[in-house]
């Protein structure tokens, strides 16, 4: 593969893993006005972020063993087409359950994207070139974050809380455009097999019987789960509470994921040097004690902007370098089911996180206290699998 290619594959497979952050990061700025005009509290719109993590979760079940049996871009080209239309459905909702049900639909779609991006790295690289190129495409879909609530909050400002759905729908219909012309299948051989409900049970269960998949799968999933507590109630608490208005909440949930992205490229670097355990592990003690700092604030009743930012981009930071190595660890041993493999491990991943999101919204009480208990949980959680499991194991 050239320069070229290899360069255009991470862009590609960048933009396919942002469809999630644009699903959720633009939405943000509008939480509160879409409450206003559904007649909803913000903890309720906030629960929304959890019926959509949960119907990523679903996809992402199907996605994998329908990649392996059809192959990766007819599944790409028909997620990026559900996202679509049903991002298009959630700008016409008129009430709070008919925008869950299109939020629900829209996250099936969007699970098309980070599944197969994962399974198309798999298909192509070996253990620590996938971790690499894992970092590279967290980093490049670390854009959207950024830019995300700003867009949203602009269109929010100068247009409606339906704009923000169109935008969605717009930015998936490019990256179907871009893959029907220039994606080639990378799946090497179909699995006939991939579909047969004893096979899959099979696939399914030689993964779950694993101890390092499990491992490294819910080292990946319980970080993962501390950003989705924090997305459930951040907005309402900076944009209403501390008066930040969606332009200083655009500014400060910009500076996180630019500090994530960086971590994300630095940690693909790294990874080459100095292995995927050992990255990991130094990561998540990072993890564990930015976690504790952002507990020890909250429960003191300090909830400044800079009490919950500071510790929160330094364990997002963590994160960054956690997910992608741990990922690439719970996929290594099966290269086979490559697709069912990033199914499994990336639908476990996103339930945890939809349960985060769901009790963040419910314990929503305007402070950061419920944030910051499943932050802790989030930090300490993958800290004490990696050192009771995971690293014995790997010394053995």
């Amino acid at each position: 593969m050239s320069r070229a290619q290899y360069i255009f594959l991470v862009l590609l497979i960048g933009g396919m893993s942002a469809l999630n952050p644009v699903a959720i990061d633009s939405f943000l700025p509008a939480i509160p006005d879409i409450a206003k005009e559904l007649a909803v509290d913000p903890g309720t719109i906030g629960i929304t972020i959890g019926v959509y993590t949960l119907g990523t979760a679903l996809g992402q079940l199907l996605y994998g063993p329908l990649s392996d049996r059809f192959g990766r871009k007819p599944l790409l080209v028909t997620g990026l087409t559900l996202y679509i239309v049903t991002g298009l459905a959630a700008s016409f909702a008129p009430t709070i359950e008919l925008l869950s049900l299109a939020r629900f639909g829209q996250g099936i779609g969007a699970a098309s994207g980070r599944i197969l991006a994962m399974a198309i790295v798999r298909d192509k690289y070996d253990r620590e070139r996938a971790a690499r190129l894992l970092s590279y495409m967290m980093a490049i879909s670390g854009i959207m974050p950024i830019i995300g609530p700003a867009i949203g909050g602009i269109l929010v400002t100068y247009s409606s809380w339906p704009a923000v759905f169109v935008y969605m729908a717009t930015f998936a219909l490019m990256i179907l455009v871009i893959s029907g012309f220039f994606l080639r299948e990378t799946l090497p051989e179909k699995d006939m097999n991939a579909l047969k409900p004893r096979h899959l049970a099979m696939n399914f269960k030689t993964m779950l019987q694993d101890p390092k998949f499990l491992a490294y799968t819910a080292c990946t999933s319980l970080s993962g789960a501390g950003l989705m507590a924090f997305l459930a109630t951040v907005p309402n608490i900076l944009i209403n509470t501390l008066d930040y208005g969606t332009d200083g909440f655009a500014i400060l949930f910009a500076l996180v994921m630019a500090c994530n992205m960086l971590a994300a490229f630095v940690g693909g670097k790294l990874v080459m040097k100095v292995g995927i355990d050992r990255l990991l592990g130094t990561a998540m003690i990072f993890a564990g004690l930015s976690s504790l700092i952002f507990f020890s604030l909250a429960a003191a009743g300090i909830m400044t902007a800079a009490a919950i930012i500071i510790p929160f981009t330094l364990f997002k930071m963590s994160d960054a370098m956690i997910g992608p190595q741990a990922t690439a660890g719970a996929l290594s041993p099966f290269a086979r089911m490559a697709g069912s493999a990033s199914s499994l491990t990336g639908s476990i991943r996103q339930v945890t996180g939809a349960g985060a999101a769901i009790l963040a919204g419910l314990f929503d009480d305007g402070t950061s206290l419920p944030m910051g208990v499943g932050i802790l949980l989030a930090g300490i959680g993958p800290l004490v699998i990696y050192y009771l499991v995971i690293r014995p194991q790997n010394s053995k």
